[in-house]
């Protein structure tokens, strides 16, 4: 769609004039004699960019300027007047005006379009990053961490509690299990959610970088160090610090650490002066920092200092009965063109009966296979990936004296499968068909067995 211009102008010439000018452009425009007929335009349009006359008699530039800044969309306000003053040209820029300009416009033609397209891409800019605002500030409100166990309830009181403070959270869980996304709603639920969100992967620093990344450095510091850099706390000033994996910090520099936790404030390398700080530590490790403790790995200090909340997420295998609401939640997630992917009752059981060593990222994972492979919009048991049916001829075993009849069909199974390839000399598509089955049915299957061709695997040469 084109940009929309509102013109403003009590001249029915002028007003004509300036519209035409615009048209001609390319811009879509609509136009208002007065200050008040502008307004309820702004009500009910999606207007890029208004230019208006200073001097009309209901309601000057100035005022419907002020008008403007008080509602929602603020479209950038570009101010005309055929009465200018230096006083009133910097009011105007004072009150919030895009730009201002002396009639008549035909003595600035050129600049006053390039001004017009200015305001215009200025507005797109404040869209998107309305939009991209609206996106975070959903994403990581409570909603979207699923969960109905009880653990999982727990953590989300916590997590409502602690987001008001200031306090300084520990949070534990296993790889997958979703540590970044609780730190990043933390900090979009406080008070600190308008100022800076900067995270920090401890375990991906050398120990020669460790300083310089965190507290930055002066030009000429060390050999590379080409101009001054700011480090990951003056980024995150009034704001929030991620320190991911911070179980992984070599434990030499913990102390580092600490007596900036403690003294809140800092010294760029290659400075001694000392820079105040104001921002909150967020940590997050898939270690049990209280073990590391107790073997000499973590200090016990520092883990005080970072863990005046500590928060610990479950795994998945802790949470089983919420596996059919992420699986729901990421089908939604994932679909494509609006299509709606259902998924059978027996997926779900399987689904609940793996361990999920990756945790909620495994899951993720697994969906978005699941949703390529399906035929239709149905998920089955067969559009499982592999590694999801291999292990089922290990089943426990059964209370003594009772038959182990799924073991027993499966053997069946792949004794039959194993026939039909061999009859067919290893050819999947008549064994396939022999067996009732599409080739990919079958090779689903050969996954779950283990079967492969010997004439494949036998070394050649």
């Amino acid at each position: 769609m084109k940009p929309t211009i509102l013109v403003i102008d009590d001249d029915p010439n002028a007003l004509f004039g300036l519209s035409q000018l615009l048209l001609d452009e390319g811009y879509g425009v609509i136009s208002a004699n007065n200050g008040r007929e502008a307004l309820e335009v702004l009500k009910n349009s999606s207007i890029d960019a208004v230019v208006t006359d200073e001097k009309m008699p209901d309601l000057t530039g100035m005022e419907l300027l002020s008008r403007v800044q008080q509602g929602e969309s603020k479209p950038p306000v570009i101010l005309i007047t055929a009465y200018g003053s230096v006083s009133l040209a910097v009011e105007a820029l004072k009150q919030g005006a895009f730009y201002f300009f002396e009639k008549p416009l035909f003595n600035n033609l050129d600049q006053f379009l390039a001004i017009v397209r200015q305001a215009v891409k200025a507005q797109a800019m404040a869209r998107e990053l309305a939009s991209l605002r609206r996106e975070v500030i959903e994403k990581y409100s409570f909603p979207n961490i699923i969960g109905r166990h009880p653990l999982m309830q727990e953590l989300f009181e916590v997590v409502g509690r602690v987001a008001q403070t200031e306090k300084s959270v520990l949070i534990e869980g296993e790889s997958g299990t979703g540590k970044d996304l609780i730190a990043r709603t933390i900090h979009f639920n406080s008070l600190r959610r308008d100022q800076p969100l900067v995270s920090v992967n401890c375990g991906a620093l050398t120990e020669t970088l460790f300083t310089s990344e965190l507290f930055g450095h002066t030009k000429g510091a060390f050999t590379g160090a080409v101009k001054d850099s700011i480090g990951r706390f003056q980024a995150a000033e009034r704001g929030t610090l991620i320190l991911e994996e911070i179980g992984e910090i070599p434990f030499h520099l913990q102390k580092t650490l600490l007596r900036v936790l403690e003294e809140k404030e800092y010294e760029r390398v290659g400075s001694s002066q000392p820079i105040k700080m104001d921002v909150r530590i967020l940590s997050t490790t898939n270690r049990s920092l209280r073990e590391e403790v107790a073997k000499g790995n973590f200090r016990e200090d520092l883990y005080y200092r970072i863990s005046v909340v500590p928060l610990r997420i479950p795994p998945l295998r802790e949470r089983v009965s919420d596996i059919p609401l992420l699986v729901h939640y990421l089908l939604r997630k994932f679909q494509e063109k609006g299509e709606t992917v259902r998924v059978e009752l027996a997926v779900l059981e399987k689904l609940k009966g793996y361990p999920w060593p990756g945790n909620v990222r495994e899951l993720a994972n697994g969906i978005q296979h699941m949703m390529v492979f399906c035929r239709g919009n149905l998920i089955s048991l067969e559009d499982l990936p592999p590694y999801l049916t291999s292990g089922e001829a290990a089943d426990s075993e059964p209370a003594a004296g009772k038959i182990q009849l799924m073991k027993m069909v499966s053997e069946l199974e792949r004794k039959w499968i194993l026939s039909k390839l061999k009859e067919s000399d290893w050819n999947k598509e008549k064994a396939a068909q022999q067996l009732g089955l599409t080739r990919k049915m079958l090779m689903n299957r050969m996954a779950k067995h283990k079967i492969k061709n010997p004439m494949e695997t036998r070394p050649r040469g």
